[in-house]
This record gives structure tokens, sequence and C-alpha cells, in this order.
């Protein structure tokens, strides 16, 4: 495998996309999703204990759009670092697609759930067939179906950042009835358990990712699953590096660490600690 250092960073150009590694100013970075609070608290309670960054983001080299680690991102920023390991790539590449996770929403059934629902809003019964094709057109924004029924939320109008607004409102509602939600990356209606609903909602374009960060109007949290064909871990960069007000010295410091790794490709499919990648992984260590 070649791997070959750039002059703005770590170029890994032997994988399914190309790569480059660089230190990146924070400042730099444009996130298109919120944050959910206790998610971002855990990050920076393991960073203040253990001071460093294990794996890169995922960004656009072209937007700097952040496609991967919005919550390490805003982590590092309230920790004082002023610069962030990050996996450059050409968000246009037709191989890196955005997809979407689906909810599944345990603790109540369907049937006594809309009935909290339609306090707020008028929802329509629709065969469980017609979820997918009614978010697709975007004549609605989501969807909760179970095994036996399936409700569809109108939509009036095709703006994606209000669909998912919508849609967020939905899931707070389950969640502040202390529902459990869990993300997975299908609808099979077949695996949920008899006290379990699904809630799916719409597919984000890509040019709707780029224009909510120029805008600065984020999406809410996990609106979108991004499928980026190539991911690099395990870089193990110290936080002392990422506060450096020196960026030239740090950029160096920065390529200097990498090149000191031992690269591993691993193909689709490998588990790198606990988690299962269905992606190629470039691993340094």
């Amino acid at each position: 495998m070649e791997v070959d250092p750039s002059g703005k960073g770590f170029e890994i150009n032997t994988g399914k996309i190309p790569i480059l590694l660089s230190l990146k100013r924070i400042q730099e970075l444009k996130p298109h999703e919120e944050t959910v609070a206790t998610d971002l608290r855990g990050i920076v309670t393991t960073l203040e204990r253990d001071p460093m960054l294990r794996h890169p983001i995922i960004a656009d080299s072209a937007t700097g759009a952040v496609l991967d680690g919005t919550h390490r991102l805003t982590a590092l920023s309230q920790l004082g670092c002023k610069t962030i390991p990050t996996a450059l790539i050409d968000y246009q590449n037709p191989l890196v697609k955005v997809d979407r996770w689906f909810r599944v929403i345990t603790g109540e059934k369907l049937s006594d759930f809309m009935k909290r629902v339609e306090d707020r809003t008028t929802p329509l019964p629709i065969p469980a067939s017609q979820s997918d094709p009614s978010l697709l057109s975007r004549s609605s924004y989501a969807t909760l179906c179970d095994q036996s029924e399936c409700f569809t939320f109108a939509s009036h109008g095709s703006r994606a950042l209000e669909a998912c607004q919508n849609a967020f409102q939905i899931e707070e509602m389950a969640r502040n009835n202390h529902l459990k939600i869990a993300y997975v990356d299908n609808d099979d209606l077949r695996e949920l358990s008899m006290n379990a609903f699904l809630m799916s909602t719409i597919r984000v374009e890509k040019s709707e990712v780029v224009e909510s960060c120029a805008s600065q109007k984020l999406f809410p949290p996990k609106s979108t699953r991004h499928l980026i064909p190539s991911r690099p871990l395990g870089l193990a960069v110290p936080l002392a590096m990422l506060k450096s007000d020196n960026y030239s010295e740090a950029e160096s410091a920065f390529v200097q660490h990498v090149r000191s790794k031992h690269i591993r490709r691993l193909p689709e499919g490998s588990k790198v600690g606990s988690r299962r990648y269905l992606e190629e992984v470039f691993l340094f260590e």
C-alpha cells in the first residue's frame, strides 16, 4: 500500500476515494447538524479524563462541511482547541452518499402514542407500502409504523430543513414521554417488538447539506447518515497539540505524528474496538 505525505497534510491515495489527513482550524469547519447535549457532555468528560482525540472527523475539502464528527468538533472547541485532525474528501464524489437513520421507538404501542400525537397534529393512516414513497416524494415529512398499522404526517412544502425539524418534534415528544429511541440503518418492521414502532424520515440531498452549512441553519441531530467508503481511524492526537496558537508548528507536528504510525488497510466489515465498520478502514497504530 502506498500512502504518501502531501504538502498540506498526509494523503491516502490507495483507498476507494482519495483522503487528505489535515490539521484544520476549527473555525474553518462548518457543521450541518445540531448536537445532542448529553452526547456532547459525555465526549467532553471523556476528553478531559483522557486528553487525546482518537479518530479524525470527516469534512468536505471544498466547503468545509462536517460530514462526520460534529460532537467532537464542538467538544474540542469547548476545551480550548484551535485545530482538529480532519479527513478531507470530495463530497461530490458519487461514491459518497447521503442516507438517513430510522428511529426504533420502544416503550409504548403505536396506537397509544398516536393519541398523544393527535393532540398536536393530524396524521393520516396509509398502507405500510406507501410509507417510503411518500417520504421520498416529500409529500410526508415522517411516518410511524408497526407491524399492523402505519401513519403519515403530511408535508406542506419540500424544504428539507423544515421537514426534519417537524420530524424531530415527534422524536422529542417520544423522548419527553420517557420512550427509548434507537437509531438503525433499515426499516424492517419484522424486527420490531410488540411494544415498539418505527419512525421514518425524508432523505436529505448533498446540496441541502452544503446549503445548511453556508446559511448556518442547522438540521436536527441524526437528520443525515453519510456513507463514506473509506475511513481513517486511530490517529490518537494529543489535545495539547490541538491547543497550540502556532498553526504552522502544530501542522508540522501533526504530519510528523501521522507519519510515525504504522498503517493497516482493513476490508469492509472489519471490527475496530467494539464497533464493526461497513466501510474499508485505514487503521493508524
